[in-house]
């Protein structure tokens, strides 16, 4: 590998530490924030004292995680690059993926500081939810561009496998390929049926923010999906051309766009708020 895809290699590796570990977590706290004053406290005045008291406490708690996590994934890339060497002394992939893992760990404590603040609302809403009359198809969810991207990443990624068929790589998998796009798109579609049949949906009283949230979460599912198989796809032109050696650039871009898609799935739409006002 010459020497400058090395160094590339390197500071991607500390472009995805930083926009996970120090962006992301630094946006997805000021959308938590967001959250609960733009809607909580609008909604429910009275919460005001104890929603600014939890945030305080809640907030501490959240940035400990990301600065141990931010530490470890720093230390790790910075031995590879000291010592010249790839990650964990083990595969600069598998270390990419070790990374990822630990910028995961914020979003997931994230996730449950969200459950956690809109029980502290349900303190003070009740258990009156107002219900729409309405019957709402699984249609009205599903994006009709997003459907056709993911078709149409479908077909390049079986387009690819026919083509390395016939023009096989070392380590190529065959049609076992076609097998891994059947689980990968059978695992979000049921994902997306999960978030389809949840009726609860944060405890949004209101039927319009609950469709408006759910909307949102099964489309930011179905890009996630698109990217995934677009992602398959290009690893395998990279794995069996000459340019195995920019996987690693691709390996950590993909990573980072995904676990940014994956933070959006913590706000709130804008209706939300536009119905609030």
């Amino acid at each position: 590998m010459s020497n400058w895809l090395t160094q590339a290699n390197y500071l991607m590796m500390i472009i995805q530490v930083v926009v996970t570990l120090v962006l992301v977590p630094i946006v997805s706290f000021n959308m938590l924030k967001g959250i609960a004053n733009n809607y909580g406290i609008h909604r429910y005045p009275q919460a005001a004292t104890d929603v600014k008291q939890w945030l305080k406490k809640a907030g501490r708690s959240y940035w400990l995680v990301v600065l141990i996590t931010f530490v470890l994934a720093t230390g790790i890339v910075l031995h590879a690059i000291i010592n010249d060497t790839e990650l964990l002394n083990w595969d600069d992939q598998s270390g990419l993926l070790v990374i990822y893992l630990l910028s995961m760990i914020p979003v997931v404590v994230m996730v449950l500081m969200h459950k956690a603040l809109f029980s502290l609302f349900k303190k003070y809403s009740g258990s009156i939810r107002t219900a729409s009359l309405r019957v709402r198809t699984w249609r009205e969810y599903i994006s009709a561009p997003l459907a056709v991207t993911i078709v149409f990443a479908n077909i390049v990624f079986i387009a690819t496998v026919l083509y390395f068929v016939a023009h096989p790589f070392d380590g190529f998998a065959g049609y076992g390929n076609l097998v891994g796009l059947v689980i990968l798109d059978s695992l979000f579609i049921g994902i997306i049926a999960v978030v389809y049949r949840d009726n609860k949906m944060q405890g949004l009283a209101q039927p319009v923010h609950r469709d408006a949230l759910k909307k949102r979460a099964i489309h930011i599912n179905m890009l996630i999906l698109a990217i995934a198989v677009f992602h398959l796809s290009l690893s395998m032109w990279l794995q069996g051309t000459e340019l195995i050696n920019y996987k690693l650039l691709l390996q950590s871009l993909y990573f980072q766009v995904i676990l940014i898609i994956t933070a959006l799935c913590l706000t709130l739409p804008k209706s939300v708020f536009e119905k609030e006002r």
